[in-house]
């Protein structure tokens, strides 16, 4: 049972796309989650070397469970929380009781927890600039006296033409 263990811990971290979930975020938390993909990165490759002896095998786990719990201590909690689950179940399939979904479910949470904190700190999209156009009418006086001296320089050439013309004629 502990060499079938193994071997299914091994196939599960290889063909479960183990960090399949980490590829967008990789520097979308600083730090935290690239340490935290790196280190999922490293348990895909070395993990299958380890699983022809058991206690290699545990070795290697207790290795990159406790590089996983570093790696997020300066996470925010929702990363703290997947990489849990994950450690969890990462034990577990050491242990003998494998479940290749779960691992990769837990290995996509991580993901998505560092894209959403990733979110949560970084801008996406444009910056706001305003409504495009004035939100009210502003600077009222200097558009009413600007008003004003257009209507009164009118007023002053038409008074100015007549006078022309009757002087004229």
């Amino acid at each position: 049972m502990a060499r079938a263990g193994t071997m299914g811990v091994a196939a599960a971290l290889v063909f479960g796309g183990l960090s399949a979930g980490l590829a967008p975020a990789a520097g979308a938390q600083g730090g935290s989650c690239a340490s935290i993909e790196s280190t999922l990165s490293s348990i895909q490759s070395a993990l299958p070397k380890a699983a022809s002896s058991s206690s290699a095998l545990a070795a290697a786990i207790g290795t990159y469970v406790d590089k996983l719990g570093t790696a997020a201590a300066g996470a925010p909690s929702a990363v703290q929380s997947a990489v849990g689950a994950f450690i969890s179940d990462l034990k577990a399939a050491g242990a003998g009781h494998v479940d290749v979904p779960k691992l990769t479910a837990d290995a996509n949470a991580i993901g998505a927890a560092c894209t959403a904190s990733a979110s949560a700190v970084a801008p996406s999209g444009a910056p706001q600039t305003g409504a495009g156009t004035t939100a009210g009418f502003e600077h009222t006086g200097l558009a009413v006296g600007g008003s004003i001296a257009v209507v009164a320089g009118a007023a002053l050439l038409t008074v100015e033409l007549r006078r022309r013309r009757r002087a004229l004629g």
